[in-house]
C-alpha cells in the first residue's frame, strides 16, 4: 500500500476490543484487519445481487 491517508475514527469501547482480539488471532495489526474487513465489504456490495428461482 503505497499511498494511505490517516484517518480517525470513532468505536464503541466493545467493538474495538472485539477488533483487537481478532487482529491478534490472524496475527495482523488492527489497521490491516479494518482494511481488510471495509475491502471485503466493498466487494461484496459492489456485486450484483443474484437471485435464485430455487425457493
Amino acid at each position: 500500500m503505497s499511498d494511505v491517508s490517516k484517518t480517525t475514527i470513532n468505536l464503541p469501547k466493545d467493538m474495538k476490543k472485539e477488533l483487537k482480539k481478532i487482529a491478534i488471532d490472524e496475527e495482523i495489526s488492527l489497521s490491516a484487519l479494518i482494511i481488510k474487513m471495509i475491502e471485503e465489504g466493498m466487494e461484496k456490495r459492489n456485486k450484483p445481487n443474484v437471485f435464485s428461482d430455487e425457493d
